[in-house]
């Protein structure tokens, strides 16, 4: 199926690889979106990139931006030089920023990203998580707007992992983004570890993190780290409850009270509210890409409609990411002082909470040539 379209906003992909190719072919399945340069240092990945999209290619994105003129910029690379490709990206002037998640490793990068943006007014839009989709998003308006009554927690069961993106960005999310109060926290591992599990010059990782988080509405959220058999997160409220069993896919579930005198609640399940989990394999579309996923589909279109109306996005920022890390970090700088509280906003903007070795370096690297190409045949059946 050739895609008609008429395009508006130039792409340049910077990072082309197993990530980058699926989630640049859901920015040029947009009628509105083109692929126009990709920038990548791998100089394999950048030939197969071009001869897929058919376009030039750049050993960097400082190339490409001083030969391109780019509306969407869209870096998926190690998180170690995430940072500075948004920053650089923003400073070239484009008009909206998608990159992946983690967000950085330390606070500093992350003020630097948001404020490179936010300054210019560039949308800017970060990570395939599933609270960007469009079942989270409803979750979040049944919420505010008191399909559940008034919230008296949130439980959150998850490790907290790659600066608690998955997790407590949905916590978050969930209070309509209120500002966290305090957090008093634990670690698994060693609290003064700067690492998410040993690689390079650590010796220990600090592992999972959990606790409590204070937001200033008055919403408490208490996280446990520990494996109870599935990860997941419950909004508790006076008429009813959400929740699902995997905060990093759908089947969220809608539980109303329906007693309507003093005495235990009955909760029943409210049918044909959101999606069902589907675990159905992706498939091959009759060009031979594999489909890049409803969330990665969903979070272009979000882009796309901010662009041409000049509204919020609707989906995860990175300041959402921002605001996830700061508060991951404040849960293990708690137990770093003896589980003593630790007020926000953190003023010592110097803490690093580096994710897994595999999302901080070159998978390539990590993972080996072999299983790296191999993934990356996989995104496209090439003749």
């Amino acid at each position: 199926m050739t895609i008609s379209k008429t395009p508006k906003y130039r792409v340049g992909v910077i990072g082309c690889g197993r990530a980058g190719t699926s989630r640049a072919r859901a920015f040029d399945m947009h009628p509105l979106c083109e692929v126009v340069a990709i920038a990548d240092t791998d100089p394999e990945n950048l030939e197969l990139g071009c001869q897929r999209f058919n376009v030039p290619g750049y050993n960097s994105f400082d190339e490409m931006f001083r030969h391109e003129q780019i509306d969407i910029a869209m870096p998926v690379l190690p998180v170690r030089p995430n940072a500075d490709a948004v920053v650089a990206s923003a400073e070239a002037g484009v008009k909206a920023i998608f990159c992946e998640k983690p967000l950085t490793a330390s606070l500093e990068d992350a003020d630097r990203m948001v404020e490179a943006c936010r300054s210019r007014g560039i949308y800017f839009a970060a990570g395939v998580v599933i609270s960007s989709h469009p079942d989270y998003q409803k979750a979040y308006e049944l919420v505010a707007a008191g399909e559940i009554g008034e919230i008296q927690r949130i439980d959150l069961y998850s490790p907290n992992n790659q600066g608690g993106c998955h997790g407590l960005n949905l916590v978050r999310k969930f209070t309509g983004k209120a500002p966290v109060d305090w957090v008093v926290g634990w670690v698994d591992g060693d609290p003064f570890s700067d690492y998410e599990h040993p690689y390079d010059d650590a010796k220990t990782g600090f592992g999972n993190i959990g606790g409590y988080i204070r937001f200033a509405n008055g919403v408490e959220c208490f996280s446990n780290y520990k494996d109870i058999g599935w990860k997941g997160i419950e909004i508790v409220g006076t008429q009813g409850v959400i929740y699902n069993w995997n905060n990093t896919g759908l089947g969220l579930h809608l539980l109303k009270n329906d007693n309507t005198e003093r005495g235990p609640a009955k909760l029943r399940e409210v049918e044909g509210v959101f999606e069902a989990y589907d675990a159905t394999e992706r498939g091959y579309d009759d060009e031979g890409w594999l489909d890049p996923g409803a969330p990665m589909i969903g979070i272009v279109q979000a882009v796309v409609d901010s662009l041409e109306t000049d509204a919020p996005l609707k989906v995860t920022t990175g300041d959402d990411l921002r605001h996830a890390l700061e508060i991951a970090i404040g849960l293990r700088e708690s137990h770093r002082r003896g589980h003593t509280p630790v007020k926000f906003p953190i003023e010592d903007r110097s803490f690093v909470m580096q994710p897994q070795q595999s999302r901080w370096h070159y998978k390539k690297d990590i993972l080996g040539k072999e299983w790296y190409m191999e993934q990356m045949r996989q995104q496209r059946r090439d003749s």
